[in-house]
């Protein structure tokens, strides 16, 4: 792949974790917006949790969101790492919160919280 192919990849996968951190903290704020009766719902990131004690829910995602736009940006332009540090951070990114997604989606259908979307 030459470097025009490499930067496709780049963005491709830049969208990808902008997309699903929005679904992620779509069901994140589902899950966690209110008590679920027979339920008890934590976060499971330590320092997501820290945050939103700090800020609440909302100010804790929408500061997450900030944070994630800007190292994206900073992964996308940065001259200080190569195309293959670039693609393998945000190939982590993209398994990570798929990963979170699928387990807060699983979490909905378990507490049957589509109705509250």
């Amino acid at each position: 792949m030459g470097i025009d192919g490499v930067d496709v990849m780049l963005s491709l996968l830049g969208a990808a974790v902008l997309l699903l951190t929005a679904l992620d903290h779509w069901s994140t704020w589902l899950c966690l917006k209110g008590e679920v009766q027979g339920w008890t719902v934590t976060e499971a990131n330590p320092i997501s949790d820290w945050l939103f004690g700090q800020l609440g829910l909302v100010g804790g995602l929408a500061l997450d969101s900030a944070v994630t736009v800007a190292a994206i940006a900073f992964v996308l332009r940065t001259p200080l790492l190569p195309h293959g540090g670039k693609l393998a951070a945000l190939g982590l990114l993209v398994f990570t919160t798929g990963f979170a997604v699928a387990n807060n989606l699983m979490a909905i259908d378990a507490m049957n919280l589509w109705s509250r979307s």
